[in-house]
């Protein structure tokens, strides 16, 4: 083998090396960003990979536009850098539109002279690519003004292109996710619509509870997947009330012993009707146990932390709607009168914590002088 072979050998294995280097970097880079992505909202992912294409491309600008199918716009999902967020592109036949239907990432350098130029678009080079996910064209993503004034390279559309879609695949499953749950709490609302048909006393009771619920949770700093669980347990929180005799809950006067025996089943049935769905396990308990006092002396004596916290939310939050609320055997109690019993019955009844953060919420929404938060504990 004379020399001239040898080195052309040693070229090609220098070639395999560099292209296998490259491809373990590219599947490493998609492994991570998978674990990354997994288990992220839509705008979750959205910011996620706006940082990861600023900080691999060391652009200032990164803007992510989602496609309006029925306007046949892209309008601004998310940002960061210099951008309006009430920018909206039309259909037409710019760079943007020319990267969603050919499928591929455009580079474009010296964009404030370039004839293509996108109005309301202020920096100098852009690259742009789709992102497409197996069934739906969801937009695009545009980086813009690289930190070294250059322009963007091969290399920088290859990345991009590995990182968008990525991306895209964890968008569209977020998006069908996002659309499900939509369509869940619409069907739970029209659900509790119907059985609070049923009682002369509780209409709307449900939506004032979840709304209440989720402002102590928020000032109590739940994450997103939290609050999503508690809006589904405020939801359905007396769902087992389907099964007490209509003269019960629509009885005018004081219960007897029997009744309310009766009325206080309803968390173990409203947990026993959904006991089937597995993956609502933190829903089931949280109902299950919404009326558990904070001292032990509930329906099944748990007491303290040992009540799930979506449970002790719940817990005040429906008690201050009952007492803001008239019913057949008493009138309902003032905003001060009802801030009085649950401040009283804190560490009793209920959580201290959530006392606190209920007056906080009250003090925020009412026009009314109340004590110190530090005195409820």
């Amino acid at each position: 083998m004379n020399n001239l072979e040898t080195n052309r050998l040693k070229e090609d294995l220098q070639a395999t090396v560099t292209e296998l280097s490259d491809t373990y970097e590219e599947l490493s880079l998609l492994y991570r960003l998978s674990e990354e992505f997994t288990g992220l909202g839509v705008d979750g992912i959205c910011y996620l990979l706006l940082k990861k294409a600023a900080s691999s491309l060391s652009v200032r600008t990164g803007v992510v536009l989602f496609l309006d199918e029925d306007s046949g716009e892209l309008y601004t999902q998310a940002y960061i850098g210099n951008w309006d967020e009430d920018t909206t592109f039309k259909k037409g036949n710019n760079i943007l539109w020319r990267a969603i239907r050919s499928n591929k990432a455009i580079a474009v350098c010296n964009h404030n002279t370039h004839e293509e130029k996108l109005d309301k678009v202020k920096c100098n080079s852009l690259l742009i690519t789709p992102l497409n996910g197996k069934k739906q064209i969801i937009g695009v993503l545009m980086v813009a003004d690289k930190k070294d004034g250059r322009e963007f390279y091969s290399g920088d559309i290859k990345l991009l292109t590995t990182i968008a879609s990525q991306a895209a695949l964890f968008i569209e499953n977020a998006l069908l996710t996002q659309e499900m749950q939509v369509f869940l709490i619409e069907t739970i609302r029209s659900f509790v619509k119907a059985l609070e048909a049923s009682s002369l006393w509780t209409a709307g009771h449900t939506e004032r509870v979840t709304r209440y619920a989720l402002s102590i949770a928020e000032l109590l700093d739940l994450d997103g997947h939290e609050i999503e669980r508690l809006r589904v347990s405020s939801l359905l929180h007396d769902i087992g009330k389907i099964a007490t005799p209509k003269e019960i809950l629509n009885k005018e006067g004081k219960l007897d012993k029997e009744e309310w025996a009766e009325i206080r089943r309803h968390p173990i049935v409203g947990a026993e009707i959904l006991s089937g769905l597995s993956s609502f396990k933190e829903v089931i308990e949280c109902i299950r146990y919404h009326h558990e006092h904070y001292d032990g002396t509930g329906i099944h004596g748990l007491c303290g932390e040992e009540i799930p916290l979506m449970a002790r939310i719940l817990t005040v939050a429906d008690a201050f709607d009952a007492m803001m609320s008239d019913r057949p055997y008493r009138k309902k109690k003032t905003i001060e009168e009802t801030v009085r019993e649950i401040t009283t019955c804190a560490g009793k009844q209920f959580d201290p914590n959530v006392v606190q953060a209920c007056i906080s919420w009250v003090k925020s929404t009412h026009k009314i002088i109340l004590p110190e938060p530090e005195s409820y504990i």
